[in-house]
């Protein structure tokens, strides 16, 4: 009985997780969890996130008198992309086309100027960035835990400040979109909005109808995941499954918040205090312990899959494996006699 309540308790803690995350989907991202990531893990985590420190998005080209400039392909190239989607998905006329690009011409600009105006500095910070990969790769092994506690707080400025200027240009960004939306008649909107990434590095290889970035398509996994396991844990369907699933990512949560003490930086105090055992590396365990046993069976839905569909199942093959057999056992006396 307790087994069970530890099951159905586990199961509640993921379930409302999930739903909380379905019903605050426009609060909730993945990203700013995997951004905070630390340990020696954390570089794994980091590369989830597309393009984290800007890299990409913001691009530095000289000019033919020498001047140095910011220009964005990666946003640029994905709004006109976008212009075309619309063009094509609603079937737009003549008129409604010039007036897409008219509004994609007009956004261009407009983004063209915001990087012109922060010029300075997105300049400034691609060289504090780089000063700061060099002192990090030089004190990666020597580095005492002070010197790494400062790196880490440098790391965090330098990904807050370039986070504001990513912010503003997807507001521009949704701006464009909700330009293009207005420009279609009641016919055209009642086919829906359609979603398209808005920018180069979120774009998705394979087209999907319920998320167009890669950081929507993480979302709704971690979210619809969570949901799903703790609903088969609470019901006793599929445990094991549903408990190998939920420790393996609360073995990702673990190895994102390395519990270790000289891990920079500190858990808060208030928390606790752990030596790689915390309580998400508990209940990870507490699943893996589930798993080993048939709980879903001793109170659940496992009880009725396993007697009227598992067992019928194997006793079916086992009886086509004996007849198989038994046909293909031969003697050579027998086939002496045959012969």
């Amino acid at each position: 009985m307790l087994l069970v309540l530890l099951r159905i308790t586990i199961g509640w803690h993921f379930l409302y997780e999930g739903v909380w995350k379905i019903a605050n989907r426009d609060k909730f991202s993945a990203e700013p969890f995997l951004t905070q990531a630390k340990g020696p893990f954390a570089s794994f985590f980091y590369a989830m996130v597309p393009d984290i420190d800007g890299k990409i998005r913001f691009q530095i080209v000289k000019t033919k008198e020498g001047e140095l400039v910011v220009v964005s392909p990666a946003y640029e190239e994905a709004w006109k992309k976008a212009c075309d989607e619309y063009v094509r998905y609603y079937r737009m006329d003549e008129k409604q086309k010039r007036e897409a690009e008219a509004t994609r011409d007009r956004f261009v600009q407009a983004l063209n100027n915001y990087l012109a105006q922060k010029r300075d500095d997105i300049l400034a910070y691609f060289d504090s960035l780089e000063r700061f990969e060099k002192e990090e790769k030089a004190s990666r092994n020597l580095g005492a835990y002070f010197q790494r506690e400062r790196l880490w707080e440098r790391q965090q400025k330098l990904r807050g400040e370039v986070a504001v200027w990513f912010a503003e240009i997807d507001n521009m960004g949704r701006a464009y979109l909700r330009t293009l939306w207005g420009i279609l008649t009641p016919e055209q909107k009642s086919r829906g909005m359609i979603k398209v990434p808005l920018c180069e590095t979120q774009r998705l290889p394979v087209r999907l109808p319920f998320a167009a970035t890669r950081t929507e398509l993480l979302n709704v996994v971690v979210t619809y995941s969570l949901t799903a396991i703790g609903l088969c844990l609470m019901v006793g369907a599929f445990t094991r499954l549903a408990a190998l699933g939920g420790a393996a990512f609360l073995a990702f949560v673990v190895m994102t918040q390395w519990p270790w003490p000289t891990v920079v930086p500190k858990t808060p105090e208030i928390v606790g205090h752990a030596l790689l055992v915390d309580k998400n590396f508990v209940e990870m365990m507490a699943l893996l312990a589930l798993a080993a046993m048939p709980v879903g069976r001793w109170a659940g839905l496992d009880y009725f899959l396993y007697h009227y569909v598992c067992l019928p199942v194997r006793e079916c093959l086992s009886k086509c494996c004996c007849c198989c057999a038994s046909k293909s056992e031969t003697t050579p006396d027998a086939a002496s006699k045959g012969n």
